[in-house]
């Protein structure tokens, strides 16, 4: 009978220091879109989750500015 496979691979807790050269994302949609763009947008949100804003709230009079800070 064989040993079983010897596993290599570790997980390893990122430092600080590299968490910060990951990048950041926001997602966000302009104007007036369906239920299906909305949708999307929610998706790529959830599998871009470690590093993106997941329950960002859009509004009509946010600016750039607005989700940068």
């Amino acid at each position: 009978m064989g040993h079983g496979r010897k596993k290599k691979r570790t997980h390893v807790v990122p430092s600080q220091e590299e968490m910060e050269k990951v990048p950041k994302t926001l997602v966000v949609k302009s104007g007036l879109v369906g239920r299906a763009v909305s949708a999307l947008v929610s998706d790529v949100r959830h599998v871009m989750e470690p590093n993106t804003a997941s329950k960002l709230k859009e509004r009509k009079n946010n600016k750039i500015k607005d989700y940068v800070a």
